[in-house]
């Protein structure tokens, strides 16, 4: 559980970096209407539903999609990072959420499908545990980066690198991975 737990740690900054970071990206693009604001949210909200939905047609192969749903996740970071244009920004949004919707329930598949039955409630638990540290950590994160670089702007594109650099990373880890159990709930009394 630790590797995954490490990996879910980053995984909710990923996640949690739109929502929170978005108002602030398009208010620097001088959008300070808050109608507009809330539109561009809410319709990258609605991506990450779209996302979530898509992974139920994909469910059984989590493990070997995980470095694509972060690689699609990464190339939203990498548009939202590199431009100046609000309907580019909202569109990195879109893409990024996308993934997001499906890079959730993947790592939690990952995480319980290397569990016995008997230790997915625990499991579960501190994979939740890692996703909220992960979700506290990022406006934190971001701001440190954003202070070093100057602009929130340049923080995303650097997350979007650092993301695509762990997509790449998990390749080759995803091919060698032990199958998952193949258990199913005990029988009730």
């Amino acid at each position: 559980m630790a590797g995954i737990c490490l990996l879910t740690i980053f995984g909710a900054a990923v996640f949690y970096t739109v929502p929170v970071e978005m108002s602030y990206l398009m208010d620097d693009l001088g959008v300070h209407s808050t109608g507009v604001v809330g539109a561009a949210t809410a319709l990258a909200s609605a991506a990450t539903v779209l996302g979530s939905v898509l992974f139920t047609r994909f469910a059984d192969r989590a493990r070997r999609r995980l470095p694509a749903v972060l690689a699609l996740c990464a190339a939203g970071f990498v548009l939202m990072g590199a431009t100046d244009h609000l309907p580019l920004l909202i569109a990195g949004a879109v893409v990024n959420c996308v993934g997001t919707g499906m890079l959730l329930p993947s790592l939690l598949t990952v995480a319980l499908s290397r569990l016995e039955y008997a230790d997915r409630g625990r499991g579960t638990g501190l994979w939740t545990s890692a996703f909220f540290l992960g979700e506290f950590a990022c406006p934190l994160a971001l701001l440190a980066v954003t202070s070093t670089l100057g602009t929130l702007a340049s923080a995303v594109l650097l997350l979007g690198a650092l993301t695509l650099l762990v997509s790449t990373a998990l390749l080759p880890l995803t091919r060698r991975a032990p199958k998952p159990l193949a258990q199913a709930a005990p029988e009730s009394a």
